[in-house]
């Protein structure tokens, strides 16, 4: 919860790790190695079992778990500290919306120093 005494440095650095985050899980999915070979074959052939050691698709996906774990807290965590600071704002800001009556009145009202186009004048001059 400390986090969310920081204010908006916590907020920066958990959206800068969240971004970190994501791009790690983007490439564990693309190097994941499947049943046919999938992307992994696609940049390193076959032999990608052997790149990373004989273990390492369970430690591939022990780390893609993690990295999607990480993500949706990550994601939950920072929706609440937005959410939070939304409401925080709206409730010391000022209502300085104006109603669907003002805003039309304030269409037909011209600046000051310019004519009301609405207005007739009040001689008019008959035609000729």
């Amino acid at each position: 919860m400390s986090l969310l005494l920081l204010g908006g440095f916590g907020y920066g650095l958990l959206a800068a790790i969240f971004v970190v985050l994501c791009i790690l899980l983007i490439f564990m999915v693309v190097i994941t190695p499947s049943q046919e070979g999938g992307m992994a074959a696609a940049f390193g052939g076959l032999g990608s079992d052997s790149f990373f050691g004989t273990k390492a698709n369970q430690q591939i996906n022990r780390f893609t778990v993690f990295l999607a774990v990480s993500f949706l807290v990550l994601a939950l965590v920072l929706n609440k500290m937005n959410a939070s600071a939304t409401a925080s704002a709206a409730k010391g800001e000022k209502k300085t919306e104006q109603s669907d009556l003002e805003k039309d009145v304030n269409k037909h009202n011209p600046p000051p120093g310019l004519p009301d186009p609405l207005k007739l004048p009040s001689n008019p001059v008959p035609p000729k």
